[in-house]
């Protein structure tokens, strides 16, 4: 076990997955196919000439003009076209038939996910005119709307009826269009505006005395039905920072924490407490740099902002994404994705992995090369990359998935329309390159996978699971060391990052987040490997050196604080009542431990209180009774201690409660 934290080939591998996400995707042809000519003559090529090249602008340029690799790779290169899943108007028509069909079976659920199909699947509109005059998406859209009255949704009713006008749907002396609308208003309580449009169903009707009463019946109906339903929709928003609000040198970090260190330390550039920090306090509420969902959620969740789908919506060209709403679609539309659009199935085809999408997300949501250019060296210059340090094998690996990214860009017209076929970048071209391989470096130790909470069953917690969705980027964040115990709990809201301390943390300590080894699920021996291999650093936390024990064997009797002024010595926790008076072995004087017991005691009720609140679903009592009990025990004890390890959790569990939670 004595070697098990220094093994090159799990490091090789994991090296590997933060490139790769599938060992069939074709990017592996792709680099075989030019490590072949690594042999005879050049076998030494990769050390003697690419390893020595300074820069990364100057690597990524060598493998397009040395004749050992470029043949291989501007071959291959040249076959990168657009590989996309496009609309297709008779299969939105076939599905807008079949939610229709369902919904006269009061098959809500099944009508609705035929009608999401069809808005999903619909062209423009005028694209296809041979199918619905071209007018499919509003079709689909206005099928949809009806499912949503159906289902007493006037929200999202009314809003699919906005677009399908938007879309092209005839509104002018259409009577059934004033009937919804009126439907959708009587929903969401705006009786006045029902009303008005009542009036001009009657008016498009021809005065029809009789469809008046039966609407106004079915908007009765429906406000009677909506009342015994009652929908609730609970604010999620960022908490405020702790402390006197956001730290000008930490962007979305509270005033309590400090940057400390430099690049050339050992430990980097890392955080601090800039004053006395309890449990619980709110300390990062930080917007995403960049955000990736991972391609198996596509079809559930925004592509932009994570949030669950319900009444997704397209983008105008591809059905490979979806968004939650409109502004969620044009924002990325008008930037990110109007350059990934018609590369998506190629880049997932390839394999790459999700930090593979997060490098080029970086470049593309800059909306143009020199913002990209700008944006990308800012950011890569406060993450670590361990160039010098990195294998020039996986090296040259990240160069060659660079030149693929690279390659779809110039196909997408990211840096507009080019005089040239030909793979081969121009200087801006470059620059662009270089910030994409940077990237593939730093992200591999500083991206944070997105998290929400799927609720299963009734209960809130006792059903809950974490399912992770993307990765993010996050410029403060990152700043954080890692200790094998938490110092902070990470939870998300959409794709913002939130820390929240798991204890307290005196001024001038270290703020240390968990890259993911904890000492309470992995012992000592796996978490040195896992963090050398993946993270290039030996951990030396306090859990590592005294060797802490897991979870199930860890006691429920802590060790004490000496109560005697600032002594900080830690003592046994005493068996019996005849061991609560000995003589501490540093300040040499007797103390009593009575009272430190009776204080573990009691954070050990307030943690079982606390239980039974989060069995009764009151989350914010149990919160306060988490931080109260984690607060005492600072006071008196010094970890591990099982129960305040559990409480630290189950704090946690309550903080992502109010982030993103998901009930299926």
């Amino acid at each position: 076990m004595a070697t098990i934290d220094n093994d090159p080939a799990f490091t090789s591998l994991c090296n590997e997955k933060t490139l790769q996400s599938q060992k069939e995707g074709f990017f592996n042809v792709f680099y075989a196919s030019v490590a072949e000519n690594f042999t005879g003559k050049n076998a030494n090529w990769l050390t003697e000439v690419y390893q020595r090249l300074p820069t990364d602008a100057e690597k990524l340029r060598v493998v397009y003009d040395d004749p050992v690799v470029a043949y291989e790779v501007l071959g291959t290169l040249e076959h990168v076209q657009p590989v996309f899943r496009a609309k297709d108007a008779r299969f939105s028509w076939q599905r807008r038939e079949q939610a229709m069909k369902l919904l006269g079976e009061n098959k809500f659920q099944q009508a609705l996910m035929m009608a999401c199909q069809a808005v999903m699947r619909a062209p423009a509109q005028g694209v296809d005119k041979f199918i619905d005059k071209g007018l499919t998406l509003a079709l689909a859209l206005w099928t949809r709307a009806e499912v949503f009255i159906r289902m007493l949704d006037g929200k999202r009713a009314q809003q699919d009826l906005q677009l399908a006008v938007k879309c092209g749907l005839p509104v002018k002396q259409n009577a059934e269009y004033y009937l919804r609308v009126a439907k959708c208003y009587a929903l969401c309580g705006e009786d006045g505006r029902a009303e008005v449009a009542a009036k001009l169903f009657h008016q498009l009707s021809g005065h029809n005395d009789y469809a008046l009463g039966r609407l106004k019946e079915d908007m009765e109906d429906l406000r009677v039905l909506k009342k015994e339903t009652p929908t609730v929709e609970q604010d999620r928003s960022l908490p405020a920072l702790a402390g006197a609000g956001e730290n000008v040198e930490l962007k979305g970090c509270s005033t309590k924490l400090k940057l400390v260190g430099a690049q050339e330390d050992p430990r980097g550039r890392y955080v601090i407490a800039a004053e006395d920090i309890g449990p619980g306090e709110p300390i990062v509420a930080e917007p995403a740099e960049a955000a990736c969902l991972y391609p198996k959620f596509f079809g559930s969740h925004c592509y932009a902002c994570f949030a669950r789908l319900i009444a997704p919506v397209a983008c105008s060209e591809c059905c490979g994404v979806a968004f939650c709403s409109v502004a969620c679609r044009d924002k990325a539309c008008a930037t990110y994705h109007r350059f990934e659009c018609q590369y998506l199935d190629m880049m997932i085809g390839s394999g790459m992995s999700i930090l593979c999408f997060i490098a080029l997300r970086i470049v593309t949501q800059a909306g143009t090369p020199q913002k990209a250019i700008e944006a990308g060296q800012s950011l890569l210059d406060t993450l670590c990359k361990h160039t010098e340090r990195r294998d020039p094998e996986d090296h040259f690996k990240r160069t060659l998935m660079t030149t693929f990214l690279l390659r779809c860009l110039q196909k997408a017209e990211f840096f507009g329309r080019r005089t040239t076929e030909s793979p081969e970048p121009n200087p801006l071209e470059l620059q662009v390159g270089a910030i994409l391989l940077g990237a593939l470096q730093s992200l591999q130790f500083n991206a944070h996978e997105i998290y929400e909470t799927r609720v299963t069953g009734e209960h809130r917690f006792d059903t809950a699971k974490v399912l992770y969705l993307g990765v993010g980027i996050y410029r403060a964040a990152s700043m954080f060391n890692h200790e094998c115990r938490t110092g902070v709990l990470r939870t998300f809201l959409g794709t913002s990052i939130i820390f929240h301390t798991a204890r307290t943390i005196p001024r001038g300590e270290l703020v240390p987040e968990n890259y993911g080894p904890h000492f309470l699920r992995q012992p000592k021996a796996v978490r040195q490997r896992n963090l050398r291999s993946r993270y290039w650093f030996k951990c030396e936390c306090k859990a590592c050196i005294e060797d802490w024990p897991q979870m199930d064997k860890l006691t429920d009797k802590p060790r004490l604080l000496c109560p005697n002024g600032n002594c900080g010595n830690v003592l046994p926790y005493p068996g019996k009542p005849s061991q609560r008076n000995p003589k501490c072995s540093k300040c040499k004087t007797q103390v009593h431990l009575e009272a430190s017991v009776k204080m573990v005691e009691a954070c050990d009720q307030l943690y079982v209180t606390a239980a039974e609140m989060m069995a009764n679903e009151q989350v914010d009592q149990a919160i306060e009774l988490l931080k109260k009990g984690i607060t005492i025990f600072s006071q008196v004890a010094v970890p591990p201690h099982k129960a305040t390890h559990i409480a630290q959790e189950a704090l946690r569990s309550c903080l992502a409660d109010k982030g993103n939670v998901n009930h299926y």
